[in-house]
């Protein structure tokens, strides 16, 4: 079954992720979050890349912990690359490390 939502966080901000995760399916949007979603046995990078690239859009829980997070941002690559909108949930005043491409974190644009 796809997912609408996959939502994508640093392991320090998991009571975070859980908390979004049950407000978003409270409200019947359906969502994908590791670990819960991730059968036993199976692949993790696998899983992960499957369920983005099954997903509406990605939920990016952002914090300094998400900055730091290899993991995170690979997702959030996947994501980018694959056209899925990011919609960064901000829970800690932090800045992205870097220039931040602004492509990566909407619909791809259409040349005027």
């Amino acid at each position: 079954m796809a997912h609408d939502v996959f939502i994508s966080y640093a392991s320090g901000d998991k009571a975070v992720a859980d908390a979004a995760c049950a407000t978003l399916e409270g409200r019947r949007i359906r969502c994908w979050i590791a670990p819960r979603d991730i059968l036993a046995g199976a692949d993790w990078g696998d899983a992960i890349t499957e369920a983005i690239s099954e997903c509406q859009v990605m939920v990016l829980v952002f914090s300094g912990r998400s900055n730091e997070s290899d993991r995170v941002r690979d997702e959030v690559v996947m994501a980018a690359d694959e056209g899925k909108p990011i919609l960064p949930f901000r829970v800690e005043d932090a800045a992205p490390p870097g220039p931040v491409d602004i492509r990566a974190v909407g619909p791809p644009q259409r040349p005027c």
